[in-house]
């Protein structure tokens, strides 16, 4: 069973503009977290590193910028990376769809491959490749 996303001290939030990524780009994903105060890095931009502690859970939920937007967005998968250790790997979140949860277990600095889809109304779907990191240090 997942993690709730109630029980992730970590809140990783990716927003997308629509109209940008449309054109099969990066430009207009913006990933933003409740971390900077703790050293995360590049926030704003699709390379957010996120300073964490070893054993903590970590959240992620995708929205679009715009509210009145007919598009619709969803995470499709957080890969494998060695942060998440044995049975840390993200995976849909057992209280909301849209969102996925895991555990960073090891420390060091680790990339993991982030994909999200884009579905803009009366338009095919795109998939926005991203590389984030984290940078977990011992607990």
């Amino acid at each position: 069973m997942g993690i709730p996303t109630t029980n992730c001290p970590v809140q990783i939030q990716i927003w997308v503009d629509d109209n940008a990524v449309s054109t099969n780009s990066r430009a207009g994903v913006y990933l933003v977290d409740n971390r900077v105060a703790s050293g995360s890095e590049a926030e704003g931009t699709p390379n957010l590193a996120t300073a964490c502690s070893q054993g903590t859970n970590v959240c992620w939920q995708v929205m679009l910028i715009n509210p009145k937007s007919t598009s619709n967005v969803s995470i499709q998968s957080i890969g494998n990376s060695g942060a998440w250790g044995f049975s840390g790997q993200p995976q849909r979140a057992p209280d909301n769809a849209a969102a996925f949860t895991g555990t960073v277990q090891n420390s060091g600095n680790f990339s993991y491959p982030l994909a999200i889809n884009v579905q803009v109304q009366g338009g095919s779907g795109v998939t926005v490749n991203l590389s984030p990191s984290v940078a977990v240090s011992a607990g």
